[in-house]
């Protein structure tokens, strides 16, 4: 005799196993439907990321990415106090002066775990016209800025819709340690002469000093900044000189700048111009002495400063033993 409980058993399990493939159906249909949700991307020991259109990779040069019709994604990372500044200085009026020509207002930008605005628009640089998008944005490791920049001709390689998309998807994430960042640069240090890494800057940007403090308003400590060039069109051959005292005569709060030495040489197939000089810092109204070492090798260059007061000339020399170990990975 067979009773009702043995036959409603395997009918039970029947329905329950429809219903478990009709869940599976549903939400394999649905996911073939709704596009895939997007990772941020971030560079080696970066905070700041997002997902980058098709067709972009991480760039070796600088903390973002790159495509290889120039168009580029610059991630530059700034401490928390940033914002106030960074924010209210960068309005269409004020970008108005630096070339950057702003369609429309600021627009917010929705970030993971923060805040942000956004401002289209174009820009002339080196001969070409590209556009362009800076974004500002907030979370709790700092303020980022991410600048992204599309030549013309390069728009269906990467879309402006593309670029959009990008955007909304920047998030942050907790910050890497110091030895970490240092690690992650796009140049090694072999002979740090003395000095001491202090703070990693943009993603790419280094400053060592010798001393108790990690920064240095007065000045009292020597110290030495590194810095990559982020992307730019490379210098013409034979202009290496003037893009060095350029650079050297534009320094932040400085003042009768005088450059008293100048030595041009090789280094395999780069050029390397060597600048020695003196200048006033206008903020704190001190003489400083200084040394810039800029290695110009292909498509980029990098760029070692080193300052000091003019009593301690050794640690400018010591400086210049630095900037003879760098070199880009």
């Amino acid at each position: 005799m067979i009773d009702g409980s043995s036959l409603q058993a395997p009918f039970a399990r029947l329905r329950r196993l429809s219903l478990r493939g009709f869940v599976a159906g549903l939400t394999g249909g649905l996911a073939a439907i709704l596009p895939a949700r997007a990772e941020p991307v971030f560079p080696p020991a970066g905070s700041l990321g997002l997902e980058p259109p098709a067709g972009m990779s991480p760039a070796k040069a600088f903390s973002g990415f790159e495509h290889r019709s120039g168009a580029s994604i610059i991630l530059m990372e700034m401490p928390p106090e940033a914002w106030d500044q960074i924010s209210a200085k960068f309005t269409p009026e004020a970008l108005a002066a630096t070339g950057f020509r702003v369609k429309g207002g600021r627009a917010a930008l929705p970030v993971q775990g923060g805040e942000g605005f956004v401002l289209r628009g174009s820009q002339n640089a080196n001969g070409l016209n590209y556009a362009k998008w800076v974004a500002v944005v907030r979370g709790q490791p700092g303020t980022g800025l991410v600048t992204v920049q599309v030549p013309d001709g390069a728009g269906k390689e990467v879309p402006a819709k593309a670029v959009e998309a990008a955007l909304r998807t920047i998030a942050f994430r907790g910050k890497a340690s110091l030895a970490d960042q240092v690690a992650a640069l796009p140049y090694t240090i072999g002979d740090t002469a003395g000095f001491r890494p202090a703070l990693v800057f943009a993603g790419n940007g280094l400053i060592l000093t010798e001393g108790p403090k990690d920064l240095d308003p007065e000045r009292e400590q020597p110290a030495i900044v590194v810095t990559p060039s982020l992307g730019q069109a490379a210098v013409p051959a034979g202009a290496e000189s003037a893009v060095a005292r350029k650079l050297f005569a534009s320094q932040k709060d400085a003042r009768d700048v005088v450059v008293t030495d100048e030595e041009r040489t090789t280094r395999g197939g780069a050029v390397v111009v060597r600048l020695r000089g003196t200048f006033t810092d206008a903020k704190i109204g001190r003489p400083m002495a200084a040394t810039q070492t800029m290695v110009f090798e292909n498509d980029r260059y990098l760029r070692v400063m080193g300052f000091a007061d003019p009593a301690k000339a050794e640690a400018l020399a010591r400086a210049e033993r630095v900037a003879a170990s760098v070199a880009m990975r």
